[in-house]
């Protein structure tokens, strides 16, 4: 890790709840966010004058941190999106589940249907349950 302006932490702590402020209270899987580096904000000034030091890191700290940000806005619309096509997959699934029962259950003679729907009944109280 590069040197540490003596305010660094401080600074540190502000861009952390910065971040969770522009997050909000999104409800996502996220991966952890990669340290920003204080070497690339140093190496990158150049021949600055020292007044603007402090400045100019903090700067390319938020430039960092929004982009950071925008790159955790797109990943979290992808996912909202993947998971809409997985929830109509998933109803359109069941439609043809409960049809494909209906047509197997005209089908077979009464007797059949009574020992199929028990069948059915006692393997989904035999699966265990989990909360989303």
């Amino acid at each position: 890790m590069g040197n540490v302006h003596p305010e660094g932490e401080c600074v540190g702590k502000e861009i952390l709840t910065l971040t969770s402020l522009l997050l909000g209270s999104a409800k996502m899987m996220c991966e952890v966010m990669p340290t920003i580096s204080e070497d690339t904000a140093l190496s990158q000034r150049g021949s600055q004058s020292s007044a603007s030091d402090p400045d100019s890191h903090f700067e390319q700290l938020m430039v960092n941190m929004l982009d950071e940000r925008d790159r955790l806005l797109d990943t979290l619309r992808e996912t909202q999106e993947s998971l809409g096509l997985a929830q109509q997959h998933l109803q359109d699934v069941i439609y043809d589940r409960d049809s494909l029962q209906r047509q197997l259950s005209s089908a077979l003679p009464q007797p059949c249907v009574f020992l199929s729907s028990s069948v059915r009944s006692l393997h989904q109280r035999s699966r265990p349950r989990y909360s989303s």
